[in-house]
């Protein structure tokens, strides 16, 4: 269950840093031009990719 878990969140990480990227002029995305979510996206996408990696760390160490 933890190597699914974890592959998950990596998984959703890798889409919202996807998601994120700006266009080819340059504008972000309509969802990251509100101030709350500059703030708030990054630690959501660092806490996805901790979390995912630890549960896969975790999984190989047993």
């Amino acid at each position: 269950m933890s190597t699914e878990l974890g592959i998950a969140m990596l998984v959703a990480a890798v889409l919202l840093i996807w998601f994120g990227l700006p266009d080819r002029q340059g504008a972000h995305r309509r969802f990251l031009r509100f101030s709350a979510a500059q703030v708030l996206y990054p630690p959501v996408i660092l806490a996805l990719i901790a979390l995912g990696s630890a549960a896969l760390i975790s999984n190989l160490a047993n």
